[in-house]
């Protein structure tokens, strides 16, 4: 399992109420990341790289870039 640290901690919520659900084994798009589950207030769940954890909108309901797959 990926390291967690600060905003990488499952329970996580970024700044549109995105939440850090967990980390996976399953390599990210960018360079040494992992991608982690994150779900959107309306429980909607999808991939990200745990460098865009902070930052990240939903694809479904916030229109947020497509999750990745994990």
């Amino acid at each position: 399992m990926a390291r967690s640290r600060g905003t990488t901690v499952p329970g996580y919520v970024n700044k549109h109420g995105v939440t850090v659900v967990r980390g996976t084994e399953t390599p990210g798009t960018d360079h040494g990341q992992y991608v982690y589950v994150m779900r959107c207030p309306s429980d909607h769940e999808f991939g990200a790289n745990g460098s865009d954890l902070w930052q990240r909108k939903c694809p479904v309901c916030q229109g947020g870039r497509p999750g990745l797959c994990y």
